[in-house]
């Protein structure tokens, strides 16, 4: 069939490996979800930790990274798909990256004092509540990819129950943006700037889950059409 002509086998070696990554992106999720949960609580050694836990994370996800690319340019994959496919790595390795930079963002902030605002304190609960659809998104993405081999049909479910979380965290992130704005005389410019990046850059990770899924359905529908 076509599907084993075009794959020739290193199908299910990408798929595991995405799942693996998606794993790392889960795991740094948590991090965050933990130090917006209660960061007044926070310890300097807490923070240390989690920043330490994340760049290990990232480190590990730019390994997982190299080896698909490795094996995507040494013709393991048919020519037609190679760009598309290229891309599509290039996407799942942003969505470990921004975490990374949320994470990196979050120890900042906190280990600054910038939790004591009432108003930091209140965006932080939005962006928890993003972060809570984001976690979902990823645990849906593993969905995607367990079931794309098998089934691109049920695949296609799983994606369009993360396009419906985008839509529910975009509505989040214009909320939490339109209370910085109406807030920012209550804020320290370091503050204003902070959580403006911590809001965009949850959205943006979640926009590169809905990415990832839409490529997944629309390469492998390609191949099995």
């Amino acid at each position: 069939m076509i599907f084993e002509r075009l794959f020739r086998g290193g199908e299910r070696e990408l798929v595991e490996s995405l799942r693996n990554h998606v794993a790392l992106s889960r795991e740094a999720v948590g991090y965050s979800l933990r130090m917006l949960l209660e960061p007044l609580k926070l310890t300097q050694a807490e923070l240390f930790e989690y920043r330490a836990k994340t760049v290990d994370l990232e480190k590990r996800g730019d390994r997982i990274y190299d080896r698909m690319i490795s094996s995507v340019l040494k013709g393991a994959f048919p020519l037609p798909l190679i760009a598309d496919l290229g891309t599509l790595l290039d996407d799942f390795d942003d969505i470990l990256d921004l975490i990374y930079f949320l994470n990196m963002e979050l120890v900042r902030g906190i280990g600054a004092g910038l939790a004591s605002n009432e108003v930091v304190l209140e965006i932080y609960a939005i962006s928890r509540r993003m972060l809570e659809r984001t976690f979902e998104a990823l645990t849906l993405l593993d969905g995607v990819l367990s079931h794309i081999l098998r089934d691109v049909s049920r695949a296609a479910e799983e994606s369009s129950k993360i396009d419906f979380l985008e839509d529910l965290v975009d509505e989040m992130k214009n909320e939490a943006i339109e209370r910085v704005y109406a807030e920012s005389s209550k804020l320290s410019i370091l503050g204003f700037t902070h959580l403006l990046e911590v809001i965009r850059t949850v959205d943006t990770v979640l926009d590169k889950i809905q990415d990832v899924s839409q490529g997944l359905i629309r390469i492998f529908s390609a191949v099995l059409s």
